[in-house]
């Protein structure tokens, strides 16, 4: 396990691929999205990712991300939610689950 200044500094190394322009999607996580997904699994050893709507990269992304962390995860699809959720990336934990429900069009 790294100290907290050298998890920072392994963690400003990180580098998100730059978008293939022949790609017709575009990527969906961000370098924020990165710090804000591993800060939120820690301890963690399962996550559910609930995909609010559609998006053409989005649920891969994070899921890849997820198991490339060494996490068990599962994915589910929800057409909407009343109220919108207010960030992109919102987590609930229950023991050493948690859920981690995403919103494609809201802010990050």
């Amino acid at each position: 396990m790294l100290g907290p200044f050298a998890a920072l500094r392994h963690l400003a190394r990180m580098t998100i691929p730059a978008p293939d322009p022949a790609s017709p999607a575009l990527p969906f996580l961000t370098l924020d999205d990165a710090l804000v997904l591993r800060k939120g699994v820690r301890g963690v050893a399962a996550v559910t990712v609930r995909m609010i709507g559609t998006h053409p990269t989005a649920d891969a992304e994070i899921l890849a991300f997820l198991e490339a962390e060494g996490l068990e995860t599962s994915l589910q699809r929800i057409e909407l939610m009343e109220p919108a959720p207010l960030r992109r990336l919102v987590f609930r934990y229950s023991g050493n689950r948690a859920e981690l429900t995403v919103a494609p069009q809201a802010p990050a």
